[in-house]
């Protein structure tokens, strides 16, 4: 099925007949946004009280290239008309002579959340064919229904309800890729549900387990633990070579990293967990290289790969020492959001997932070098525990990957055997 046959907007499903006043307003401002309005003003303004048209216009400008390539502005202006009946001639010809008098405008839009009549709509082509400027356009709700369509994330932030379950993915996926914004978890929540039947890109895949982050934990709905390998190898890989793009949109836009590096390490332990280490390791490489490694210094490999690296090693650290006899972390790097974040981490790896939870910690750690190792890597007290002895590095990602791996496996066949053990203990006292 194609984009354009979806059905992501749900047939009367916008409130048209509520959307008066600062509703209205507020509705052409987003969307207006996402068609790529630049220097955007929502401004007071016109002659309503704020019940009937919301006594506001929106300014805004949209940038087109010419012949030469130069980007040429045009200026918009959009005047809300929030009615319960048809909007009659004498407000759009107010409007429309209102606007010609700026003498700037390229563009005036009067929008409505009913119709224009006929008359309305003739007056606008004869007074159109002497005025060439400003051009009018008269966008009734029938029209705004199929602007709307184009941008989902414009109806999920205003009237979710409103999209079907591959719009709500769409503007999620949209959302975050174009403005690095994230959704609440009853989106999330409906989307995995529905993950079976649902159709997900990788691109949007990668916006999903970001976004869970962002909403604290990656246990309740593990995405990549129900991707096949080829389809984890995918996602990891279209997130990876987007790496600088990211981390540049959360700079420019004030928005905390953690979630990315935090989706990024998740897929790698999954991917670890299917796959060899090593395999794994050269695809991260080549993917933040986009595979030209010789043309990415090694500084800026590292700048892009060590904040990744250096979150799934704390990880690991802060799970694996929670009950190490040789290593006593007295609090966590990295997992302080509870009991969730020790106890079940391991089934962010499981299908399943896991019910949900919460709790805190930081971090200092002591190692006693008389004891064993439980995952069974060779220590003494002349070998340190690899898992906090090693420091991450470009040269030594492959070595890491190996050491997570090796921790992993051994620690989430522990954690399934202790599930098992307690549910036959329940079974036990319930019987």
């Amino acid at each position: 099925m194609s984009d354009e046959e979806k059905e992501w907007i749900l047939p009367a499903s916008i409130p048209f007949t509520e959307l008066k006043g600062r509703d209205l307003e507020e509705c052409l401002y987003w969307l207006l946004d996402a068609m790529g309005a630049k220097d955007l003003e929502w401004r007071a303004g016109g002659s309503g009280g704020g019940a009937s048209d919301g006594g506001r216009d929106l300014e805004a400008h949209f940038y087109t290239p010419t012949a030469d390539q130069e980007m040429e502005p045009q200026v918009w202006w959009v005047e809300c008309k929030g009615r319960s009946g048809t909007v009659e001639p004498g407000e759009v010809k107010s409007a429309v002579v209102n606007a010609q008098a700026r003498g700037d405008l390229d563009y005036v839009v009067i929008a409505t959340n009913t119709q224009f009549s006929n008359p309305t709509r003739d007056w606008v082509k004869e007074w159109q064919k002497k005025n060439p400027r400003p051009k009018v356009k008269l966008w009734d709700s029938s029209h705004l229904e199929r602007l709307l369509s184009r941008h989902p994330d414009v109806v999920l932030r205003l009237f979710s309800e409103a999209l079907s379950l591959d719009g709500q993915f769409q503007a999620l996926e949209s959302r975050f890729w174009n403005k690095l914004e994230f959704v609440s978890s009853p989106t999330l929540k409906k989307l995995w549900k529905a993950r079976a039947e649902a159709e997900f890109t990788s691109l949007g895949l990668f916006a999903l387990i970001a976004n869970e982050f962002a909403n604290g934990s990656i246990t309740h709905r593990p995405w990549g633990a129900v991707l096949d390998a080829a389809s984890l190898v995918q996602v990891l890989h279209m997130g990876l070579v987007n790496v600088p793009y990211l981390m540049m949109r959360a700079s420019k836009a004030g928005v905390e990293q953690t979630p990315l590096n935090r989706a990024f390490a998740y897929l790698i332990l999954c991917a670890i967990d299917q796959l060899p280490a090593e395999n794994v390791a050269e695809l991260v490489i080549d993917s933040i290289t986009r595979g030209k490694p010789d043309e990415f210094p090694e500084d800026v490999q590292a700048y892009l790969l060590m904040p990744i690296a250096d979150q799934l090693l704390s990880e690991i650290q802060d799970v694996c020492s929670a009950d190490c006899t040789r290593v006593s972390a007295f609090s966590r790097m990295t997992l302080t959001e509870g009991k969730d974040e020790i106890d079940e981490y391991w089934k962010r790896l499981e299908p399943a997932g896991s019910e949900e939870v919460e709790e805190p910690g930081r971090h200092l750690r002591l190692e006693r070098q008389d004891a064993p190792c439980q995952v069974g890597f060779a220590v003494n007290k002349d070998h340190d525990c690899p898992l906090f002895h090693i420091e991450p590095s470009v040269q030594n990602f492959g070595e890491l990957l190996a050491i997570l791996k090796r921790v992993a496996a051994h620690r989430k066949a522990q954690a399934a055997e202790k599930r098992e053990a307690d549910a036959a203990r329940r079974q036990a006292r319930a019987g």
